[in-house]
Parts: structure tokens; C-alpha cells; sequence
């Protein structure tokens, strides 16, 4: 009986060691907040929810190191595959999401990535609910509780385990290193921790990412290999030079909206998702506004310096949220002209009839943050007055062109 407890543990021991996920020493940053972080406001229940996160992790790490090297040892060829991303990134809450679904929407071009597969990253998995016929019941599991802060925020950011999301879903999720992870641990002291990936050594920064692209071969592997791969993180700023430096070839959409609007609707979704998480109202937690405030703030001038990289003009494209919910039709065609990509009678049609919903949709619910003050991010304003005119200016370029050349087959026909 010793020697198989001793030999478990030896197994337990080296999968640890060869786990590729998660980052163990944040592992243990986020047990010695919950243990020993003296906020108040962050009661014993929701404690009591975060340590059995952790505890779900260590126990299930064999698991998760099995599949990932099962992956290794029956499709090493997914690693072959090369990736052509575009990665959309700027400010949350600026129409990203919008505009992340509605290209995903058009499968013959991108390939994006589900929440299902964020959350599974390994091809067994993915390979055994195809054959089990399981994506229709993933389609009915919401990520947000079945309570009234769940349906409200449900209402701000429509999440079932099928609905393609962003990477933070993974970083989060399988790394425990995100911004993300403050919703489920919002102590103030960890938002900077958890959101400059800089905080981390060079060599674990490079391993998270390359950890990373082999998820993306993997979906790559499962659903073809000859589409774009269409990549959304707007709450992380802080690894995107990096992330420009790996993928030499990846194109970057930068997403903005104005300050007040934008940050108003994203405060209201922090705020709601950490209290469906942890039961904790953000409001009670002593520095957490200001912490939260700062994280913004630089985020604002990170998503700016990008911008001024010397990026050539076919890799850096600035959207406006104004422009693209008033001209969503017309954004999407500058975008495949961009890209250099031809949208189908069938996504066209698509993206009219989308187009129509929108501008019927309403929000449905109301902002609650009136005592946060955002007047000192108000600096980051002209540059999306500056972003909203040049999107403004390429419309009507693509308008122009549009009509012309309408005009010019019609003479071709008429002769």
C-alpha cells in the first residue's frame, strides 16, 4: 500500500513538473491573497469559491497534462501548421466583440476559437465531443449563473461555452494569468500583477505565448489550415509588442470609443461579473476603484504608443465604435478590401440582414457606476476623434469606389 501511495505521488510530482499550465508561482500568489489578504469586504464564501477554483486545479492538473501530451503523442503534425493571424485589439467595450463574431461568422475565411476550446485546448477532447454529436448541448451551457446578475450580465456580454471569445478566456482559464482573473480574486493589490505581462520572467512570457499558438494550431488542425485566424484581447495591452514581434505577418485591427461611454459600459460589466463570481460588491473594496482607474488609464496609452510603432500600413487598421455600428456593412467590405479577401453572396446577405438587427437592437440595461469619475482619462479622446475621421474618410473612399464601379459594369452590360 506505501509503495503505490508513494508511486502516485510520483506521478502526481512529474505531472506537475511537465504541466504546461498554470503558472504555478501566480498559482500560489492567488492562495496567499485568499488566505492571508486582509480585505474585508472579500467575505469567507467567496474565499471559500476561490480556494476551491485552486484546489479544482491541483487536483485536476494529471488530467490536463495527460491530454495535452496525448495530443503530442497522436497528431504531432498539428505543430507544422502555419498561422496567419489577425488579431483585434484597443479598447473592451468598443464594439469588438461585434466585430470578432460577425468575421468569425464567415467560416470559409477565419477560423476563430470557442469558449469550449479555450477552456479544452486539446484535440482529444475536442475530437471526442464531434463524435459524441455534444455541440448542440454546448450551445444551452451559459457561462454566466442562471441568477439576476447572471441574466444581466448575460445582457452587456452574451457568453454560452459555444460562442467564440476572446484569448483571455485561455490565459485566464488554463494560465490563471489574466486581468480576467482579478473578477474571480479582485483584491486591488493583484490587478497590476495579473495584467502586465512584463511582471513575469522573459523565458515563462514566451512559454505562455507559445503555449498559446499550439492551441491555435490545434483548432487549426481540427478545421483547416488554409483560413486566417482571427484573434480578439482587448483587456491585456500590456503583451501586444511581443505578440507583434512573434507573428512578423499578423495584421492588427485597433478598436476605439469615446472615454466616458466606453468606460462606463465596461465598469458596469467588471463590476457585475465579480459580483456573479464572487458575491462581492466592487464598491465595498477598498482601493479597487483607483486600482482599476490606473490599469485603464494605461491601458489608453499603451493602445496610442502601439499605434505610433512603426507598423506598415497593410498590418494596423484603427476603427471607430461609432463608425462601425452606423456603417457596420460598409466597414466589413473596407475590411475584407484590407485584407484582401472576397466576401460571398451568402456572408453579404448575411451581413445585411445583421446589419438591420443592430440598428433595432436596444441595450436592454442600465449603467449603475455614477460615483466612478473617468475625467482624467479624458486625455485619450482626440485620438479617437482622430481614429473616428480617418474611419469616416475610408467609407466614403470605398462609397465612392463602390458607385463607380457599379457604374462602370452597368456600362460594360448596357454595350
Amino acid at each position: 500500500m506505501t509503495n503505490l501511495i508513494v508511486f502516485l505521488l510520483l506521478i502526481y510530482a512529474m505531472s506537475i513538473y511537465l504541466a504546461p499550465f498554470p503558472h504555478w508561482s501566480t498559482y500560489l500568489i492567488l492562495w496567499k491573497n485568499v488566505l492571508l489578504n486582509q480585505e474585508k469586504a472579500i467575505h469567507l464564501r467567496s474565499r471559500l469559491t476561490q480556494a476551491i477554483l485552486l484546489l479544482r486545479y491541483a487536483v485536476l492538473t494529471p488530467l490536463w497534462t495527460g491530454l495535452w501530451y496525448l495530443d503530442e503523442l497522436l497528431f504531432p503534425n498539428y505543430r507544422e501548421l502555419k498561422i496567419r493571424p489577425v488579431f483585434i485589439i484597443g479598447q473592451p467595450r468598443s464594439g469588438s466583440t461585434l466585430l470578432h463574431r460577425t468575421l468569425a461568422s464567415d467560416t470559409a475565411n477565419f477560423i476563430a476559437i470557442r469558449h469550449i476550446e479555450w477552456r479544452f485546448p486539446f484535440i482529444t477532447v475536442q475530437k471526442l465531443i464531434n463524435f459524441f454529436n455534444l455541440s448542440n448541448w454546448i450551445k444551452t451551457l451559459n457561462y454566466w449563473p442562471n441568477t439576476p446578475e447572471g441574466q444581466q450580465a448575460q445582457k452587456m456580454h452574451s457568453n454560452t461555452l459555444s460562442d467564440w471569445e476572446e484569448d483571455g478566456i485561455f490565459f485566464e482559464e488554463r494560465f490563471l494569468y489574466h486581468y480576467f482573473t482579478h473578477l474571480r480574486f479582485p483584491y486591488p493589490n493583484l490587478v497590476d500583477y495579473l495584467d502586465d505581462f512584463s511582471n513575469l520572467p522573459e523565458k515563462v512570457q514566451h512559454h505562455i505565448l507559445e503555449t498559446h499558438k499550439k492551441v491555435i494550431q490545434k483548432v487549426m488542425y481540427l478545421r483547416g489550415s488554409d483560413k486566417l485566424y482571427l484573434s480578439k484581447e482587448t483587456t491585456s495591452q500590456t503583451k501586444q509588442n511581443l505578440i507583434a514581434q512573434l507573428y512578423s505577418e499578423g495584421k492588427f485591427i485597433v478598436s476605439t470609443r469615446e472615454t466616458i461611454a466606453c468606460l462606463r459600459s465596461l465598469f458596469s460589466l467588471i463590476k457585475m461579473s465579480t459580483f456573479c463570481k464572487t458575491g462581492v460588491e466592487t464598491n465595498q473594496i477598498f482601493g479597487w476603484e483607483e486600482a482599476n482607474l490606473l490599469k485603464q488609464k494605461q491601458d489608453f496609452q499603451r493602445i496610442m504608443d502601439f499605434c505610433k510603432n512603426d507598423f506598415p500600413q497593410e498590418r494596423l487598421l484603427t476603427l471607430s465604435f461609432n463608425q462601425l455600428h452606423q456603417n457596420m456593412l460598409l466597414t466589413i467590405q473596407y475590411i475584407y478590401q484590407w485584407l484582401n479577401l472576397e466576401i460571398s453572396s451568402f456572408y453579404l446577405n448575411f451581413l445585411e440582414q445583421l446589419e438591420e438587427k443592430q440598428k433595432m437592437r436596444k441595450r436592454g440595461y442600465d449603467y449603475d457606476i455614477q460615483s466612478i469619475s473617468f475625467d482624467e482619462l479624458a486625455f485619450y479622446n482626440p485620438f479617437v476623434t482622430q481614429v473616428a475621421h480617418q474611419h469616416r474618410v475610408r467609407l466614403e473612399l470605398l462609397k465612392n469606389q463602390t458607385i463607380y464601379d457599379n457604374v462602370q459594369n452597368n456600362n460594360v452590360k448596357n454595350n
